[in-house]
C-alpha cells in the first residue's frame, strides 16, 4: 500500500465520523489555545519586565562602585572592607582585560559647575556627568544634532548636552525667583530648540559660581575665572521620560572624565583662591565614610586613591552580564545593573508563570487522553474492517500507518486551529489588561502587551499538538495489529 493511500483512507476515516472527530479536535483546540495563551502569558510578563528596566538603561551596562562593607554572618552586622580597591586607573585596565567586556568608561559626578552662555545666560538646573570620550558611541546614547563625544574630545572640555538642556536657559538679571521653569518643553524631538546648539558664533562657559547674574561682584576678591567649552553634540529626547511624566526632565550634560578632571582641578583653585581657602587636592573622588561608627576612608589598598565615583562596564551581550558580574564582584568591587533588576522582577513571578504552564499542560493532557479514546473507539467499530484488510494481504505497518496518520490529522487541526483560537483570546486579554480588568489575577499593564504570541510559539504549538496526537494513537495503532484477522472477521 503507498503512502498516499494510507493518508486518504485515514483521512476518509477522519470524515467518516464527523461528529466523534470534531469533538475530538475540539478537545485538541483548547488544549493547544491553553498552552499557547499561558505561555505567551509569561512572555508578556518577561517581555514588559525587559522594556521597563531596559527604559532604566542598558541591559548590556554595570555600574562598579567601591566595595565598602560586607555584611558578616556571626556578627550580622555590616563590616568595613580592609584593603578595599579603589576606582582608579588599574582598576580600569583590569575591567578592560575581563572577558566579554566590550567597553569601559569610568565616570565622575560633576555637580558644581554651572554652564553659562554667551557670558549672560545660565542653564540653572545642568549636570555634568563623564564618560569616557573614546566609548561613548558603544555607550547606547542617540545623537539628535551634532555628533557623539569621540578620541578627538579626550582629555577637552569639549561636551554633549540633552535636548531639554536649551530650554533651561535664563537671563538672571531679568528672570527672578524660578520663572525660567516657564520656558521649560513640553513636546518631543520636534518641538523648536529657543536657538542652535552648535551655532559657533555661542560662547560656552563653566563657573563654579551658583549666584552668577544674580550678585554684586567683590572686587576685593579674586576674580572668578570660567572655564571655556564647546557643544558638539544634542542628544535625542528620552521618550519614554515624555511618555510617564509628560516631558524629558534628563539635564545631563556629558563631558570626556579626563577634560572634566582638569576642568573640575581649575575651578576648585579658582574657588578656593576666591575664598582665600590653601590649595588642597581635588584630584580624588573620596570622602569620608563610617560604617558602625567607625570611618573607612583609610581602608583603602596600599598607595591607592580612588579617582572616579563608578566605573561602567558595557557586556557584548546579556546573556554575559551576570557572569561579568560575578567576576567584578570576585575582584572586590560592588555592582549594580539593570541585569540584576530583571532577574529579580522575573523570579518574583516565576511560580505564576510556572502555574501558568501547569495549567496548559493540564489541558494538552486532556486532549491527549480524548484522542487516545477517540481512536481506541474506532478500533471497535473498524474491528472487522482491521480483519478483512489483514486477510488480503495488507501489511501491519499500514494498518499501523493508518492509525498513526489519523491521529496526527486530528493533532495537525487542532494545533491550527487552536493556534488561531489563540490569538483571539491573546487580543482579548490585551484589551482587558489595558483597562486594567487583569488586576485581580495579578497581572499590571501599563500599556504594554501582557499576551505576545511569537511566531516560533506558533510553531512549536502545532508541533506538539501533532506529536501528542501521534502519540496518544500509538497505543490502539499496536492494538489494532495484534488483532486476529479471522476473529476480526467473525466480529459484527
Amino acid at each position: 500500500m503507498r503512502i498516499f493511500d494510507v493518508i486518504g483512507f485515514a483521512l476518509s476515516n477522519f470524515l467518516r465520523r464527523k461528529a466523534r472527530s470534531a469533538l475530538t479536535v475540539l478537545g485538541v483546540i483548547i488544549g493547544t489555545a491553553a498552552v499557547v495563551i499561558m505561555l505567551s502569558i509569561g512572555i508578556g510578563m518577561n517581555k514588559g519586565f525587559e522594556d521597563q528596566i531596559s527604559s532604566w538603561g542598558d541591559l548590556r551596562e554595570i555600574n562598579v562602585s567601591e566595595m565598602y562593607d560586607q555584611w558578616n554572618e556571626e556578627t550580622e552586622q555590616y563590616e568595613a572592607v580592609e584593603n578595599r580597591i579603589p576606582l582608579d586607573e588599574q582598576t580600569v585596565s583590569e575591567l578592560r582585560e575581563l572577558d566579554n567586556v566590550k567597553a569601559v568608561s569610568p565616570m565622575i559626578w560633576g555637580w558644581g559647575a554651572y554652564l553659562i552662555k554667551d557670558n549672560r545666560e545660565k542653564c540653572n538646573s545642568s549636570n555634568i556627568q563623564t564618560v569616557d570620550a573614546a566609548t561613548m558611541s558603544e555607550l547606547g546614547y542617540e545623537i539628535l544634532e551634532g555628533r557623539l563625544l569621540n578620541e578627538s574630545d579626550v582629555g577637552t572640555t569639549n561636551f554633549v548636552m540633552c535636548y531639554n538642556i536649551p530650554f533651561n536657559f535664563y537671563d538672571p538679571k531679568t528672570l527672578k525667583d524660578n520663572e525660567w521653569f516657564s520656558t521649560v518643553y513640553t513636546g518631543k524631538n520636534d518641538t523648536e530648540l529657543p536657538f542652535d546648539p552648535l551655532d559657533e558664533n555661542i560662547k560656552y562657559q563653566f563657573t563654579w559660581n551658583y549666584g552668577f547674574g544674580e550678585q554684586q561682584i567683590d572686587y576685593s576678591k579674586p576674580r572668578i575665572i570660567p572655564e571655556d567649552a564647546t557643544c558638539v553634540g544634542v542628544l535625542v529626547q528620552n521618550s519614554t521620560n515624555v511618555e510617564n511624566y509628560g516631558q524629558d526632565h534628563d539635564t545631563y550634560i556629558y563631558m570626556d572624565v579626563e577634560g572634566y578632571r582638569g576642568l573640575n582641578e581649575r575651578l576648585q583653585k579658582n574657588r578656593n583662591k576666591y575664598y582665600g581657602i590653601e590649595d588642597e587636592d581635588v584630584s580624588t573622588t573620596s570622602s569620608v565614610m563610617y560604617i558602625n561608627g567607625v570611618p573607612v576612608s583609610d581602608n583603602v589598598a596600599e598607595g591607592r586613591q580612588s579617582v572616579y565615583d563608578q566605573i561602567t562596564v558595557l557586556v557584548d551581550d546579556t546573556k554575559h552580564v551576570l557572569d561579568v558580574t560575578k567576576e567584578i564582584m570576585a575582584m572586590g568591587l560592588q555592582t549594580d545593573s539593570s541585569m540584576d533588576y530583571l532577574q529579580k522582577m522575573q523570579e518574583q513571578t516565576k511560580f505564576l508563570r510556572t502555574v501558568l504552564g501547569a495549567i496548559g499542560a493540564v489541558a494538552f493532557f486532556v486532549a491527549a487522553i480524548s484522542i487516545a479514546n477517540t481512536m481506541v473507539m474506532s478500533i471497535y467499530e473498524r474491528t472487522r474492517e482491521i480483519g478483512i484488510m489483514k486477510v488480503i494481504g495488507c501489511k501491519l505497518k499500514d494498518i499501523r500507518g493508518m492509525f498513526l496518520v489519523e491521529a496526527a490529522i486530528i493533532g495537525v487541526t487542532g494545533g491550527v486551529l487552536g493556534v488561531g483560537l489563540s490569538y483571539i483570546v491573546s487580543t482579548l486579554v490585551n484589551k482587558l489588561a489595558s483597562g486594567g480588568a487583569m488586576e485581580m489575577f495579578g497581572i499590571y499593564s501599563a500599556g504594554a502587551a501582557v499576551s505576545i504570541i511569537p511566531f516560533w510559539l506558533d510553531l512549536v504549538a502545532i508541533l506538539l499538538a501533532t506529536v501528542v496526537g501521534v502519540v496518544s494513537g500509538l497505543y490502539p495503532a499496536i492494538r489494532a495489529t495484534r488483532l486476529s484477522a479471522l476473529e476480526a472477521i467473525k466480529n459484527e
